[in-house]
């Protein structure tokens, strides 16, 4: 029992000796506690609406005013034609479109009622459902307040105003086509970002990284030698796993598989680079590991992979300006789902290629440094 103790004693001496274990062990859950419990929010907030109103008459405008004023609703744009509806949703700009055909006023009037058309971004099935929910609420509370202004029978105005609604992307909510592409990414992250930073730290602890220092080789080539074969390997994966989720999950692939290559390839330069920020700043793979994998946990859960990031605090949904998970999620998703193109996403390739300029620029500027 002695001798255990003592082994016991032993370990906590060497593990609080360890300056980057000790802030694995305390910093960082802690900032992932508090991160992240901002981040998983579940509740519905900030649904923002498209507003196409053919009809331009003070009904509509009082539809359009209650919508605004309701949560969680919040009018994003007012679209011209059906065109430009449509490429707001595309482009992620809005999550409902509401259409309010002509002659909806006088409808109000009639027998029948008025037909009032919502299109949802389907993408996320549990929060497209609860907005569906949400708009037939509010659609309810007008059609009581068009009666009142009317003095009609309150009994009988439950279907006053009739909603018609089209889930886009995902017409049968199923949660596989939002997670499905999603996975992808991780996929990419988890190889190209892990085990470079793991195989590039072997070295250090097997000692051969010396040995290619000795050798006729330069810095940037070693550097080359050492991601290359990873970003081929992500490559491939990324071949494998579309396939997969196309024919397997059954997907529709139906945007360009140029900009899905180009936006992953983008995306490789941040994953690389922070593999190699990591092996830098560790010295065993235990430490390689835990410090990719605390930057991942908070890339996956503040890239809308789980939580959309319009239900994020203000000053979260700012930080996920920084997050490239976010932006290869959504290239990802859109290539996928919505038949994007390269016009389609040129916001989240600028931003890619400014992220990972400047990680992977960094990231060989310290391991130059390291080497020389």
């Amino acid at each position: 029992m002695v001798p255990v103790l003592r082994l016991v004693q032993k370990e906590f001496r060497q593990i609080f000796r360890d300056r980057m274990m000790v802030r694995m062990i305390f910093l960082m859950p802690l900032i992932q506690l508090l991160v992240l419990s901002y981040a998983a929010n579940l509740d519905l907030e900030r649904v923002r609406i498209g507003v196409l109103d053919y009809d331009h008459s003070p009904a509509s405008r009082r539809l359009v005013e209650a919508f605004h004023a309701a949560e969680p609703f919040e009018t994003a744009a007012h679209a011209s034609g059906e065109e430009g509806l449509e490429r707001l949703l595309v482009r992620g700009r809005i999550d409902l479109a509401l259409r309010i055909p002509r002659g909806y006023q006088r409808d109000l009037q009639a027998p029948c009622g008025a037909v009032v058309a919502l299109t949802v971004d389907g993408q996320n099935s549990m929060l497209a459902g609860q907005a569906a929910g949400h708009a037939r609420g509010v659609l309810q509370r007008v059609a009581r307040r068009e009666a009142r202004l009317r003095g009609w029978d309150l009994a009988a105005v439950d279907g006053g105003i009739e909603l018609v609604t089209r889930f886009f992307y995902n017409p049968e909510l199923k949660s596989r086509r939002n997670i499905v592409p999603g996975i992808v990414v991780l996929l990419l992250t988890v190889l190209s970002a892990m085990l470079t930073s793991m195989a590039v730290v072997r070295e250090k602890e097997l000692g051969t990284l010396e040995q290619l220092m000795v050798t006729p080789l330069s810095a940037r080539q070693i550097l080359a030698g050492k991601t290359l074969p990873f970003a081929a390997l992500a490559f491939g994966e990324l071949a494998f796993a579309t396939v997969v989720a196309v024919l397997w999950f059954r997907l529709p692939l139906t945007g360009s598989i140029g900009l899905l290559a180009s936006g992953m390839l983008l995306y490789l330069l941040v994953t690389l680079g922070i593999g190699l920020l990591a092996s830098t700043v560790s010295r065993t793979q235990q430490q390689a590991m835990f410090t990719v994998w605390f930057f991942l946990v908070f890339g996956i859960l503040l890239s809308g992979f789980f939580v959309p990031v319009e239900n994020m605090p203000d000053w979260l949904r700012w930080l996920t300006r920084l997050n490239p998970m976010r932006y290869s999620m959504e290239i990802v998703r859109a290539v996928f789902l919505k038949g994007a193109g390269f016009a389609d996403a040129i916001t989240q390739l600028e931003a890619l290629l400014v992220l990972g300029v400047g990680v992977f620029g960094l990231a060989v500027l310290r391991f130059r440094k390291r080497m020389t």
